[in-house]
């Protein structure tokens, strides 16, 4: 039985429209296959499309040309079954923390009473303490605003959550803690997981794959498996088997730069 969540990039280009005319091409007929539950990390340089392709897999963006599609059928637009987590948390400022995690619910018509049961499970799923559910987000610190995020993009339980940089801005040790917690919720949830990062450290940590892009505009120059056993932990980074993966991902990386 093939398991929900599978996602298929097929040829996809992309540019975007220069001021003096023209366009500026940032997807360069890229090509993409990621199965249902599966963790992926995507990593680049800097303009290499990771971001343009999270939003073009979550609907936000039409390519130019190519097709995305979610368990075979075409996306067209924004989708309840894919959760986009951004880079910042982007909360509504004048609403609570327990009303930012519920606004999906609210948009989709849920009663209250249901939507109350649903924050106390999201609460507990992303590990938010449950003092700061009434304050606004100017009052979180960095992690509770992220984890209410993480809450909010998983309050319709999507199938597939994408996920741009998520905890770039954490301190070292907050970050490893979020990257434990993710796969923590994986677990639970199994959820296709797209995760767009810089860390090489952390894309090995998370992912069953990381796929590397090239400078833009972007395309896939390779997809490297990571031989790690699961469940994982910080100390899994110690293994030799990341030493190698870790190294040819940099070794790719620098080719394409050079190139």
């Amino acid at each position: 039985m093939t398991t929900p969540g599978a996602i298929r990039v097929d040829h996809v280009e992309l540019g975007f429209p220069l001021r003096g005319g023209g366009r500026l091409p940032v997807l360069d007929g890229l090509d993409l296959a990621i199965d249902g539950g599966e963790i992926v990390a995507l990593i680049g340089p800097n303009g290499s499309g990771k971001s343009t392709l999270l939003r073009v897999v979550a609907g936000l963006l039409t390519p130019d040309s190519g097709i995305v599609t979610l368990d075979e059928g075409p996306i067209t637009g924004p989708d309840p079954r894919i959760g986009l987590v951004f880079q910042e948390p982007r909360l509504l400022p004048w609403r609570s923390a327990a009303d930012n995690i519920t606004y999906p619910l609210e948009l989709a018509g849920w009663p209250a009473a249901r939507r109350i049961e649903r924050l106390d499970a999201l609460t507990e799923l992303v590990a938010l303490d449950r003092s700061v559910l009434g304050n606004r987000p100017s009052e979180l610190s960095g992690g509770q605003a992220q984890r209410v995020a993480l809450a909010r993009a998983l309050a319709l339980e999507p199938g597939v959550l994408l996920m741009d940089e998520p905890f770039s801005a954490l301190d070292a040790l907050s970050r490893e803690r979020f990257d434990l917690e993710l796969l923590a919720l994986w677990e639970r949830a199994s959820p296709t997981v797209v995760l767009v990062t810089h860390s090489i450290a952390e894309a090995i940590l998370v992912a069953d794959r990381v796929v590397v892009l090239s400078p833009r505009p972007g395309r896939v120059v390779a997809e490297l498996p990571v031989e790690l056993p699961r469940p994982r932990s910080i100390a899994d980074l110690d293994a030799a088997v990341v030493t190698s993966t870790s190294r040819a991902i940099r070794r790719h990386l620098g080719e394409e730069a050079a190139a």
